[in-house]
């Protein structure tokens, strides 16, 4: 059964009334709404409905009425708030949160309710769920899905590569003078029926559903992307060797401008290091180190596609793959703009501008 929103005596309707009339701030006068409809005996969810804010707001502005009277309608948004932690204890906090979840946690991933633990039981600080995500948020931490990164990925050989690169560049811009040099970035992905799923939109509180295929019919997408430019060219093939490398080259080579000369950056697959690749005289090959697809932003190219385009759906055969692929092909990957926002990379961008 629906009660009525409980407001206290505070000031007589008329009043109100009067001060929602002369408001001149809509949000303010909004909020007094609030406090009329509930005066004169409104649900909480028709009043919520009635001034178009969600149920929680609406009552977030009974309680603060109720509280501290006209002045708890108060906007306090751009205040600074006053944060339950000393600057050391702020420290420690951030600590705990980069070492993420240890052995006695019994969690792999640290979520509001173990923070709120962890501040009782670590910082002698007992808070509300709500007022402990506020706190992450005020400390700067939201909770994000992480990039993958492969257990043998060497961070010392990553910051290696990271600084060597400009000396690189500017090396291979020596041998090529004349040649305005443009960095392209070359990866390969498999698009097939073993289906992937990716978030839909649905009722809070429901598990919807959405196809997940599980054949095994599939085909190459073979790609490279200048984050700088948006330039990207690409390639279909139902097999992934050395040959059909050297094909994805020389077609990539004659779409390069006659002044331009491109470095490609890739993985060290077998058939990227084969003594058979075979790189045109305007493409000059870098690779990079191992294990660290996190260097190259045509990953976030794969994803952005599978996100998008083809999760959550079946495919009948291999002309079906061809068809799907080329058509998220031609509606992203030929727009450049959308390729210089999902590859952007902050290091590539550091290194050509030295």
């Amino acid at each position: 059964m629906e009660v009525e929103v409980k407001i206290k005596n505070r000031l007589p309707l008329v009043e109100l009334k009067r001060l929602e009339r002369v408001e001149k701030d809509a949000d303010r006068a909004r909020r007094l709404r609030v406090i009329i409809l509930g005066v004169e005996g409104w649900t909480a969810p028709a009043v919520a409905m009635a001034v178009g804010l969600s149920r929680r707001i609406c009552q977030r502005w009974v309680r603060r009425y109720n509280e501290a009277g006209l002045a708890g309608l108060d906007d306090l948004r751009g205040r600074e708030s006053c944060s339950p932690l000393t600057p050391e204890q702020e420290a420690d906090v951030r600590e705990r949160i980069e070492a993420g979840p240890t052995r006695q946690d019994e969690v792999c991933s640290l979520r509001g309710k173990d923070f709120q633990r962890i501040l009782a039981d670590e910082f002698g600080l007992l808070r509300s769920l709500a007022s402990v995500y506020g706190l992450l948020h005020r400390l700067g931490y939201s909770y994000l899905r992480p990039r993958p990164r492969h257990r043998k990925s060497n961070p010392e050989h990553i910051a290696a590569f990271k600084q060597a690169l400009p000396e690189k560049l500017a090396t291979i811009a020596a041998e090529h003078a004349g040649k305005q040099l443009r960095v392209y970035f070359q990866d390969e992905s498999r698009f097939g029926q073993q289906g992937t799923m990716t978030n839909v939109w649905a009722q809070r509180g429901s598990r919807p559903t959405a196809v997940r295929q599980t054949e095994y019919g599939y085909l190459w997408v073979i790609a490279t992307v200048c984050p700088e430019t948006g330039h990207a060219d690409g390639l279909l093939s139902p097999q992934l060797n050395s040959k059909v490398i050297n094909i994805f080259l020389e077609q990539f080579s004659k779409t390069i401008p006659t002044d331009e000369h491109a470095v490609m950056v890739w993985d060290g697959a077998g058939f990227h290091t084969s003594k058979q690749v075979r790189p045109p005289h305007n493409i000059t090959l870098l690779q990079l180190p191992a294990y660290s697809p996190e260097l190259n932003p045509i990953e976030n190219l794969w994803h952005y596609l599978k996100s998008h385009y083809w999760s959550n759906r079946s495919y009948h055969d291999y002309d079906t793959l061809e068809e799907a692929a080329m058509t998220a092909w031609q509606t992203a990957v030929l727009d450049a703009e959308t390729v210089k926002t999902v590859c952007a990379a902050s290091y590539i961008q550091r290194a050509t501008s030295n």
